[in-house]
Order: structure tokens, then sequence, then C-alpha cells
């Protein structure tokens, strides 16, 4: 017994080596020789065989069946008969805002892991430079409260929305507050406290999952309790808060070009260019409030380090919140694409501010530069009282041998159910409109920009390793004339969402190593349009 331990043990350090440690070393997003693509899919295959035999000789977590499951707190949201066009009469916008920090005081007590990449050895808090927060707006048009917060974040599952709703319905409903929607999104910093759950300790989770998969008991992963329980209590007060906070105004929309401050890593070179900001203005003046969208991904201090951060939005927030208004930010699809951070040099203010830590001044000039620009929208358009909102609960098929290895080990934790022989996590996406001229696109991941803007890859491209289309319109087509802004990672994290035909190997690229599988864009696209047409026939 000691003996096959000690190859099991092997084996898994093996595998996790590569996926963890040398696919982002070896990380080469220009393959186009054939010979080396067919090399590549070959090893690809070789190592999902591995973690499949591997994941084979451990007893699986009891899963309910998809036939029994039942949906809780999920919101539908309107029927395509709610869908209006004119708002009704006397409508007026009403907006509120609350924000808390999600911390405990305890990050750094070695049981906090740090979110961001994996890691053999245990990722735990070693510094706070950031305070971690969740920050929420409550929105209406008269028709009932739709409710957006956003998190300090690496991840939050559906499973741990449901349960922020759960706790928020019985306010709303000892109140008589009706609900149309209510979303929580993250801010995917790359220097948070895990709290999806994939950065634990890794060791621990492979070891305690075959008894713990065999009693029924729950397995270890990076999430700490403590520091969920306080993460839900903060975020359901928030929520409670921005309610009672709500006052009457307008609600316009503009946008601003930070082409220069946005890098993308992965072809085809196609991403949204703008921040949007939906800005609410009281009618009896005071402070504003700002929903802003952007996509970019917030690894300022990179993704294996242990000091924690808010990252560039922090301090995004501190600027904007000098012009006397809130900021609630959003990310955008942002599939591989990160900050352009030449474009910015700290000055001596936040230098000294910092430190002298050069990458972190760097991360906080870059956030201010943003909040800056932000101020300099100046073309708006005045949105009529109309906000239309609609959900659509989805399953999303788990073909990443790596995703199936986390799940049957704890480290991910998602809801999951069995369809037959099939894994499937529990999600959710939705569409949204703001008056006549903006659609939202509510996307559960990290959505490649093509997907949702057109531009996709074409089956003769020579980074085509399929050699197949996209066969699909583009999520903005299919909006009505509005402008589509998306919103990200919100409801849950199902990872990177690429069009099926840019899949290539986890020896290449960092996306396919954390994705469901090849097959994500094309099923996400499909839902979303069947979304978008039972509501907009």
């Amino acid at each position: 017994m000691k003996k096959f331990k000690k190859i099991l043990a092997a084996v898994l350090a093996v595998s996790i080596f590569i996926t963890a440690f040398v696919t982002p070393v070896t990380a080469n997003t220009d393959v186009t020789d054939k010979f080396e693509q067919t090399l590549y899919t070959v090893l690809d295959k070789a190592v999902s065989g591995l973690v499949n035999a591997i994941g084979a000789l451990v007893i699986s977590p009891r899963r309910q069946s998809i036939k029994d499951y039942k949906s809780e707190n999920f919101y539908p949201g309107m029927d395509k008969e709610d869908f209006i066009d004119e708002p009704a009469e006397g409508a007026q916008w009403s907006v509120g805002y609350a924000n808390a920090s999600i911390q405990d005081g305890h990050e750094l007590d070695g049981r906090h892991f740090v979110g961001g990449s994996l890691s053999i050895t245990d990722k735990v808090a070693t510094k706070v430079l950031d305070d971690q927060k969740v920050r929420t707006v409550a929105i209406s048009d008269g028709r009932g409260i739709t409710i957006f917060s956003t998190i300090d974040a690496f991840g939050l599952t559906n499973k741990s929305v449901r349960e922020i709703r759960s706790r928020f319905a019985k306010y709303a409903e000892e109140n008589d507050i009706q609900l149309n929607s209510v979303n929580v999104s993250v801010l995917h910093q790359h220097s948070c406290v895990d709290t999806f759950g994939m950065n634990g300790s890794i060791l621990s989770a492979l070891f305690a999952a075959p008894l713990n998969n065999l009693i029924g008991k729950e397995n270890p992963s990076g999430i700490n309790g403590e520091f969920m329980e306080n993460l839900y209590v903060k975020t359901v007060d928030t929520m409670k808060q921005a309610v009672e906070n709500m006052q009457t105004g307008s609600l316009l929309y503009g946008k601003v070009d930070v082409t220069e401050y946005i890098r993308d890593k992965r072809d085809p070179q196609v991403f949204d260019p703008y921040l949007c900001r939906l800005r609410f203005v009281p009618s009896e003046g005071g402070t504003e409030t700002w929903i802003v969208e952007g996509g970019i991904h917030c690894v300022g201090l990179g993704a294996g380090g242990t000091v924690v951060t808010g990252d560039y939005p922090y301090y995004m927030e501190e600027y904007v919140n000098a012009q006397n208004a809130n900021l609630l930010y959003i990310e955008g699809a942002e599939l591989a694409l990160t900050s352009q951070g030449d474009t910015v040099t700290p000055d001596d203010e936040i230098t000294a501010l910092c430190d002298g830590d050069e990458g972190y001044g760097r991360l906080a000039a870059y956030g201010r530069a943003l909040g800056e620009k932000l101020t300099t929208i100046t073309d708006e358009t005045e949105l009529d009282p109309i906000l239309n909102v609609a959900h659509k609960e989805i399953f999303v098929e788990i073909s990443n041998a790596i995703f199936k290895f986390a799940a049957k080990f704890g480290l991910l934790t998602n809801e999951v159910v069995r369809d037959g022989l099939k894994l499937k996590v529990v999600s959710e996406i939705g569409y949204c409109e703001f008056g006549k001229d903006v659609a939202i696109a509510i996307i559960p991941g990290e959505l490649a920009p093509e997907i949702a803007y057109g531009g996709a890859m074409t089956a003769d491209d020579p980074l085509n390793w399929t050699g197949a289309g996209w066969d699909y319109d583009s999520f903005e087509s299919k909006s009505g004339g509005r402008e589509l802004v998306v919103f990200g990672i919100m409801n849950d994290q199902i990872g990177y969402i690429l069009t099926d035909n840019n899949w290539h190997s986890i020896f290449t690229e960092n996306e396919e190593i954390v994705s469901t599988g090849s097959k994500a864009g094309s099923f996400v696209a499909e839902n979303y349009f069947s979304l978008v047409e039972s509501v907009r026939p």
C-alpha cells in the first residue's frame, strides 16, 4: 500500500508540475507550423489521459443527478411581455449605492490563501497593501429593483452567489421589495484572498479527497470559511444599504477610448477599447454614482504572489471618489487582456505612497490614469428610465481533464451535477437593457471579446489549429441597434470562454488550462442567443 501511495504521489506531482508550472514558462502563442501544432495536440492528449487516469483511481464525490436538480435562488428576471420600449408613465430612475470592507482582520494568520495561480506550496497571504471591498448599486425604473455588486476577489462561484441571494431575499420579503435581478461579480484580482477555492493546498486536497469522497465529507480548498461568512454578511449589508439609499435622478451613458492602456496577449487582436460609463446624477444634487465597465485583467503584481492588493481598480476608485462620485467597476470581455503598464510612470507622490515599490507604484499610477480618463467623458446620452432584464440557467459541460480533476479533488467549488457520465457546472447568463441605447450581456466567465464584438479567427488563419470557422454572429449584432456592453465574471466563474476554433494547447497557452473545455464558446453563444430571442423575438 505504501508503494502504491508513493507511485500515486509521484504521478500527481508530475501532472501538477506540467499544468501549473511548465505551461506558463513555455507558452508560445504563435505556433503556425502544422507539425508543431500536431505535436502539441498529441502532448495535450497524453496529459489529459494521465490526469483522467489518476482521477479514475479516486472515488468521485457524491454528485446530484441533473434529473433531480432543483433550482433555488435563481432570478429569471422578466418575460418578453415585460420588456418595454417606452418608459412607463411618470417613470424615473432610482439608484442607491453602498460599499464595505470584506476583510476580517485575520488575513495574515496563515489560513488565508491568495488567489491568482496554481501553486504546489501553500500560497498564504504574507502582506496586505490594500483593502478588499464589496461595492453595490441598487437601480430601478419603477418596476422592481435590480442589484449589481462587485467584489474584490479572484473568483466567486454561482453557489456562493445564490447563498448571498438567499440571505438578501429574506430582507426583501420582510420589506415587501420586488427584486427583478440580483447580480454579483468579481474584479478578478490575482492578488486577493482566495474566494474561489482553486488556490488552496493542492497536496492536502489530493491526499484528503479519496477518503472524504468515500465518507461524503467536503474536501479542503483554498476558501477560508470565516472569511467567506464575513463576505456574505458584508455583501448583503451593502445590498440593504443600497436599497435604503435609493434616490431619483437621471442616468447618462458615455465612454472614453483607452486603447493605449490595453494589451491583448492573444490573437485575434480584438477588444473593446473603451471604458463605458453609466453616470447617475441625483435630482437633488450630491454624490453621483458611476457604473463603469472595462475589459482589463487585474494582474498588476503578477499572478503568483502572496501580497493582498485591490489592484488598479482600488486607485481608480480613489480618483473617482475625489470627484464626488461613487464607483462600481465591472470587468468586461477580458480574455487575455491585460494592462499596458509602460504607458504610465509613477510620480513622486505615488512612489512615496508605495514605499518605493516600483511595481505597486505603477499599479497605483495606472488606476489613477484610468480614473482621470473617466473624468474626460463629455459626449453622453441621457437614457430613458427603462430597465429590462432576463436570465437563463445553463449547465456547462466539463470536458477539460484538468477541470474534472479539480472537481474530483475539491479544488473546483462550483455546483456540479451528473448528466449520465458527464459532469456539468450549474451556471447562468443574462441580458439587460438600459434605456433604448445600451444592451448588457451578463456572462459567467472570461469571455473572448470576438464572441461579443465580432472578428473571430477565420478557418484559414495560420494560428487556427482546427481549420474550422466560427459560424456565429456577434452578441453585438443581436442587440437591436443598442450599444453592447459586457458584464463579465458575473454570477459565476467558469473560466475562460474561447471560440471553439481558437482552442490550442496547454503547452502553448494559459487560457486552455482554466476553461471548462473547447466547446464553452459555442455553448455560451447558443444559450445567450436563445435568451435574447426569448425576450426580443
